[in-house]
């Protein structure tokens, strides 16, 4: 068993049918911590208007116009400095704590902003989908499946969908849909076969399937298979019907 659960499978998942029914793969979020952080930065920009000045600049400036100037002369050179920075420091400090304010003004709008700005783009992307399995028949689905899966992808991986273009649309698109109604295959876990992908190649691998899971292999696109843990044998079945054709020893 050990030996199993350190398969290809287990250790970066298999390639699941559940939440792909729609035929489109989303694609990869939009980093919402950049999101946010640009919005910060775009705030920041507006914040900053012509008479903002660096705190730090203006308490250097200010003290040595009280030094200049004489401020809390006759006393001691120490007590000349400290009389001259007293008033800038007031200042400094305060100026500080009114950036610190606005950085967590801007910061929590940032947040509100991206957060918003993400569920805009789940929405749109949700919409899409629907929009998808409503205008689109069967068909069409197929048709833009197959479109999709047969698009160049260089320096990539090879996918089942890749390899296997035409099979894998139809069963998204159409067959995978009706696999509920039929009695065999009713409540069951739908994934593709367990495999390991070789060049241009797919290596479908029996020891890797798990009991309670129906499992399509797209070069035998008329078959489910499923496994069956008490008499260690797979069992294949009609993908319209759900009839057993065989069983297949396991390791046989």
């Amino acid at each position: 068993m050990s030996k199993v659960l350190k398969r290809p499978m287990f250790r970066k998942g298999g390639e699941v049918m559940e939440g792909i029914m729609t035929g489109i793969k989303p694609r990869q979020n939009y980093n919402l911590g950049k999101r946010v952080e640009d919005y910060k930065n775009v705030l920041r920009s507006a914040s900053a208007g012509p008479g903002s000045s660096d705190p730090l600049a203006r308490f250097l400036i200010e003290t040595g116009q009280g030094l200049v100037g004489g401020a809390a002369a006759g006393g001691t050179k120490l007590q000349e400095i400290l009389g001259a920075t007293q008033k800038p420091t007031q200042n400094l400090f305060a100026a500080l704590d009114k950036k610190a304010a606005q950085e967590k003004s801007i910061g929590l709008q940032a947040g509100m902003l991206g957060i918003k700005g993400q569920q805009a783009i789940d929405i749109a992307k949700a919409k899409s989908k629907d929009k998808f399995q409503k205008e689109f028949s069967r068909d069409r689905q197929e048709f833009e499946l197959v479109k999709e899966f047969t698009k160049e992808s260089k320096g990539f991986k090879k996918s089942l969908k890749q390899l296997y273009p035409q099979s894998m649309a139809k069963f998204i698109a159409k067959t995978s849909k009706d696999l509920n109604a039929i009695e065999a295959f009713k409540g069951k876990n739908v994934q593709s076969f367990p495999h390991d992908i070789k060049g241009n190649k797919a290596q479908f691998n029996f020891e890797e399937m798990i009991p309670g899971t129906i499992y399509f292999r797209p070069d035998q696109q008329n078959s489910m298979f499923e496994r069956d843990p008490q008499n260690e044998v797979i069992i294949q079945y009609n993908i319209f019907t759900g009839e057993k054709i065989k069983e297949i020893p396991i390791g046989g």
